[in-house]
């Protein structure tokens, strides 16, 4: 089989959820011809959405998607998308300061990235922090004013916020 033929068995694979198959072809390819990029890129893209896949909150492997992750990140330690989603990880496994800590790597390579504004704000909003919560949600929505989700989780966090006052007083 030849290069391209290689390359379309891979994308098939990765369509039916073949994850592991696509990714060993891609990577025999890399092997056998490291400057091709268009290779290397499938192999990045192909990763991320094993990665992703396995991070599913019905799938619930967050070790193996911690793994594909962090070999992502071997390959290309600036990428921030690679960096969040290894927070995000984290995040699912209740290892708090190490989500923490890639999030904010990743706003160091990408310091308009909303998605991880947003998350750092649901991190201290399992934490009880609601204040926190609602400056992070408010950084997103500054990015994206129609980013719905910051906007839907800033309301409830104001309601919580509302009636702690209230029970307060």
């Amino acid at each position: 089989m030849n290069r391209d033929e290689n390359l379309e068995k891979a994308k098939n694979y990765k369509e039916e959820g073949r994850y592991e198959e696509a990714i060993e072809l891609l990577e025999q390819l890399q092997k056998n011809d490291p400057a091709d990029t268009v290779i290397y890129q499938q192999l990045i893209d192909t990763l991320f959405s094993y990665g992703n896949y396995l991070n599913d909150e019905y799938v619930l492997e967050y070790e193996k998607a911690k793994k594909v992750f962090k070999k992502i990140l071997k390959m290309e330690p600036e990428n921030y998308r690679a960096l969040y989603s290894l927070g995000v990880v984290y995040f699912n496994l209740n290892e708090n300061d190490k989500a923490l800590d890639k999030f904010q790597q990743a706003l160091k390579i990408k310091p308009n990235y909303k998605y991880c504004y947003y998350n750092i704000g649901l991190l201290h909003e399992s934490l009880n922090e609601y204040e926190k919560a609602l400056e992070y949600y408010e950084k997103a929505l500054s990015i994206d004013k129609n980013f719905v989700y910051a906007d839907q989780a800033r309301k409830m966090v104001r309601d919580i916020l509302d009636e702690l006052k209230e029970n307060t007083s």
